[in-house]
């Protein structure tokens, strides 16, 4: 059980006191045999040290190492990143915008919220392919390749980007989409969020990586299952469409100068011990997962592959939301799981994780699920998300034009915010869409869940910023 005076204490000794005791189903996925830091605050040290080099030239130590991350990860030419896949995704969709001034981009609705803030920061023009949501599970589901091909002739974009695997561990036959759209499109760039693959290239029993299926770019968060401390990441390129001198001018410009060592020296410490012992650390995570979903392989969508690191436990006939679950395993027995919704939760397998924890946590599941009473609980259906609902782009609204209004009031008004749950961090309302009474009833039925987090203007979602101008009865 977590301490009831949590919130008295310093962030230092929670960490030190609390979160070490608790049994952790989330990121971030460390290796407790990589090497580490022995004392982190008399080993710290900048990029004053000069014989050190300076990781974004690179150069000096960190040359070798960005070498030695390409060979690991099957790239030409790979960079870290302290800021997250957040920072990577504003640092390349950067770069995009220089190599391609105006460029046309192709993505799954499944977006980040970083690669829409960039699209709109950097003028790059955003198409979307349909959205496929799983209506038990109320997640996103991958497209199929035909689709792809389909919206690929419609908008003749410069750049495919899609998310893969998506939050939940669902895979498209990326390989085979890769060779498809070469096949049609063969000097399209192709950019994949790999923000939850960072352990792909290191074993045979999960999915394809982006970079052994030859995509041209992609970005990982090395701290969510790459064995790296929180806040890493990776930036992987491949083949020759990518600028690699632009590239690295707007790594430099938008790459901190103060990036902690600690960090650095935590990537390249997970990349040596996988590059080692990958297949068999992975092999221990792969042991411990006990579900698999495979009732998403429908015609509809493209789901050809998942990640078994990611266990979806469906509690929609238990009488309890997935938020009360994941609320009592944390306050009652100090188990944190990834994410949840209504109707289920989200473990990740961390390589920290142990046949130990995974029985506490199923018997405090079964416990849970048992003492449930079977009643009636709010029904709440996903949104039905129209990717030809935008009637504006990102950056031809005027903040003047804005104003906020009661969400009970926003039927068919034009939303002027884009509206992001997390985790993971990827919006259901993007600015510019028309705002659907679904998509309002959607928001209603969140606002007394204290543990539905949102970016939004009004975190209540009392309130929502639409377009003064009515264009629509």
């Amino acid at each position: 059980m977590l301490s009831k005076n949590i919130k008295e204490l310093s962030l230092t000794d929670i960490l030190n006191q609390v979160t070490r005791k608790t049994i952790r189903w989330c990121t971030p996925s460390l290796i407790p045999s990589a090497s580490k830091i022995i004392d982190p605050y008399s080993s710290d040290i900048s990029i004053s040290y000069h014989a050190l080099g300076y990781p974004s030239d690179p150069s000096g130590i960190f040359l070798r190492v960005y070498e030695e991350a390409a060979k690991a990860y099957s790239s030409d030419f790979t960079l870290f990143s302290v800021n997250g896949t957040s920072g990577s995704n504003f640092i390349v969709l950067r770069a995009l915008s220089k190599q391609i001034p105006n460029a046309r981009i192709l993505a799954q609705r499944n977006i980040h919220q970083s690669f829409l803030a960039a699209c709109e920061d950097y003028n790059l023009e955003l198409k979307f392919l349909p959205a496929h949501i799983d209506k038990n599970l109320l997640i996103f589901k991958p497209n199929s390749i035909n689709e792809y091909l389909k919206f690929l002739e419609k908008y003749n974009p410069d750049v495919l980007f899609l998310t893969n695997p998506t939050y939940e561990g669902l895979c498209l036959d990326l390989r085979t989409l890769v060779q498809k759209v070469r096949e049609v499109k063969p000097n399209i760039i192709i950019f994949v969020d790999e923000a939850w693959g960072a352990h792909l290239n290191f074993s045979d029993g999960l999915p394809t990586s982006a970079m052994e299926a030859g995509v041209d770019i992609c970005t990982q968060s090395t701290h969510k299952q790459g064995g790296a401390l929180q806040q890493t990441s990776m930036i992987h390129v491949k083949g020759h469409r990518i600028n690699k001198q632009i590239l690295l001018n707007s790594y430099r410009h938008l790459y901190t100068t103060s990036p902690s060592f600690i960090l650095l020296a935590s990537m390249d410490s997970a990349r040596l011990e996988l590059q080692k012992r990958g297949k068999i650390l992975i092999g221990n995570v792969l042991d411990l997962s006990m579900v698999e979903l495979t009732d998403l392989k429908t015609r509809d969508s493209g789901v050809f592959d998942k990640d078994q690191t990611k266990i979806i436990v469906d509690v929609s006939q238990t009488g309890l939301s997935g938020y009360r679950v994941a609320k009592e395993l944390e306050e009652k027995y100090g188990i944190i799981v990834e994410s949840r919704n209504f109707n289920m939760i989200l473990f990740l397998v961390p390589f920290q994780s142990n046949l130990i924890d995974a029985q506490i946590t199923l018997d405090a599941l079964k416990e849970i699920i048992s003492n449930a009473k079977m009643v009636r609980r709010i029904q709440v259906p996903y949104p039905e998300i129209n990717s030809n609902s935008q009637i504006y782009s990102l950056q031809s609204l005027d903040q003047n034009s804005f104003e906020l209004i009661d969400m009970q009031d926003a039927k068919n008004r034009i939303s002027a915010e884009s509206i992001v749950p997390y985790p993971p961090g990827i919006p259901v309302t993007i600015k510019g869409e028309i705002i659907s009474p679904r998509i309002i009833e959607y928001y209603l039925n969140f606002r007394n869940i204290s543990e539905f987090k949102v970016n939004a203007t009004d975190l209540t979602l009392n309130k929502i910023l639409v377009v003064k101008q009515r264009i629509l009865c």
